[in-house]
């Protein structure tokens, strides 16, 4: 079994932004350059794709409250026959604090959703990651028992309102991490290129986990495997980032760590399980 922790879908009124994101990351980084885009177009191309790859159930990250990205729509989809394979969580972007909480007590309470999906730089205004202002969706997210999935790279840094480099630095949830030890944050791009530092606040704080997806292949990205060797394999997440990049790229490189049955088991399914509070 696999359980990818990020993707995004074709979902109904979704289409746009899964086209838009096959191609987000051409010219971005050389790494990626000679990629060639997922061919899939469709929910069924999609789960077809997921079987050739042996990706059994796949979580899809919110994104805000706007037609075409909309967690109205992510929940008509999860409730349909077509979504019975996916997982979602509650996206907060482009809203105010008041707003985020606001619609994680509104979609929480329908008992579809998971977690709570956020990127920082679009939480307005602009606020620093472990801000204590952030602590009423903190607060909200344990009041469901939501995981928070927080999505920290040097491109969201680049990408904000006013780029910073530091932006993204997971020291910055040190504060969250202590105050609410109950909350699950799950760091999405897994705060890439700050590897040392967040593998050291995941080995601090067991509530912290690392979600690296195509970062793997980065400079610096074996780490994140070496450190679940040694230490945190409760705590390392396989995901994809598709459509960024494909199905079979993204797991071709986690395939290529020579992982123990037990490890390999834990990153691709049994920790995204005990997140999701699943039994599949």
């Amino acid at each position: 079994m696999v359980i990818d922790f990020k993707m995004k879908a074709p979902i109904p009124k979704w289409e746009a932004m899964f086209e838009n994101g096959k191609t987000a990351l051409h010219g971005v980084f050389h790494q990626l350059e000679n990629l060639a885009p997922t061919k899939s177009s469709t929910v069924t191309d999609v789960l077809n794709e997921m079987d050739e790859q042996g990706i059994s159930y796949s979580v899809i990250l919110g994104r805000n409250n706007e037609q075409g990205s909309s967690n109205e729509e992510l929940q008509a989809f999860l409730t349909s026959p077509q979504g019975e394979r996916f997982f979602g969580f509650i996206g907060i972007e482009d809203m105010t604090v008041d707003e985020a909480v606001a619609t994680i007590h509104r979609y929480g309470k329908t008992g579809v959703f998971h977690g709570v999906a956020a990127i920082p730089s679009k939480i307005k205004p602009l606020t620093p990651i472990g801000d204590e202002s952030l602590d009423p969706i903190f607060e909200a997210c344990l009041e469901y028992d939501f995981p928070y999935c927080i999505t920290l790279s040097l491109l969201i840094s680049l990408t904000s309102e006013a780029p910073d480099y530091d932006y993204i630095h997971p020291k910055q949830l040190i504060r969250v991490a202590k105050k609410y030890p109950d909350l699950k944050i799950i760091i999405s791009h897994a705060a890439w290129p700050f590897v040392q530092e967040s593998i050291a606040v995941a080995t601090h704080f067991p509530n912290i986990y690392l979600c690296p997806d195509f970062y793997l292949t980065f400079p610096g990205g074996n780490q994140y495997i070496e450190a679940a060797k040694s230490g945190l394999e409760n705590q390392l997440l396989f995901a994809s980032c598709y459509p960024n990049v494909p199905y079979a790229y993204a797991i071709k490189h986690y395939q290529s760590y020579e992982l123990a049955p037990e490890l390999s088991a834990k990153i691709f399914y049994e920790n995204a399980k005990r997140l999701l509070k699943i039994d599949i």
